[in-house]
C-alpha cells in the first residue's frame, strides 16, 4: 500500500471531507489532492495531521518512505563500496566495514515497516 493510499482511505475511511483536512492543514484542496495521488510528498505536518486526526500509527504513514528510503540505501552503498573497495586505503578500511554491515543488515532484516 502507498501512501497516496493510506491518506486517501483513512480519511475517506472516516468520513471526512477533503476541504476540511485542508483547511486544518491551511492548505488548499488542490495541494492535499496531490499529497493523496502522490504526486507530492507528504510534508511531516500532514502526516502527524493524519495520525492525530484519524489515529493513524505514524508507522504505517512513513512505510512507503521507509521502504523507498532503504531501498536507495542499499543502492547507493554498494554503489559506495564498489568505489571504496577499490581505493582500499587504511583509513577507508573500518568505513567499508561499517557500510557493509548496515547493507547486509537491510537486505536481511525483515520488519513490518520496511
Amino acid at each position: 500500500m502507498n501512501t497516496t493510499h493510506i491518506l486517501r482511505q483513512v480519511r475517506l475511511g472516516a468520513d471526512v471531507m477533503q476541504q476540511d483536512v485542508a483547511f486544518l492543514l491551511n492548505i488548499d484542496t488542490a495541494n492535499l489532492t496531490r499529497y493523496e495521488k502522490e504526486k507530492r510528498l507528504p510534508t511531516p505536518e500532514i502526516l502527524l495531521t493524519y495520525h492525530i486526526l484519524f489515529g493513524m500509527p505514524i508507522s504505517e504513514l512513513l512505510s512507503p518512505l521507509l521502504k523507498n528510503v532503504k531501498k536507495n540505501l542499499i543502492k547507493r552503498s554498494e554503489l559506495l563500496l564498489t568505489e571504496r573497495n577499490a581505493q582500499h586505503s587504511p583509513k577507508s578500511i573500518h568505513s567499508i566495514a561499517y557500510i557493509q554491515a548496515i547493507v547486509n543488515d537491510l537486505k536481511t532484516v525483515k520488519t513490518d515497516d520496511a
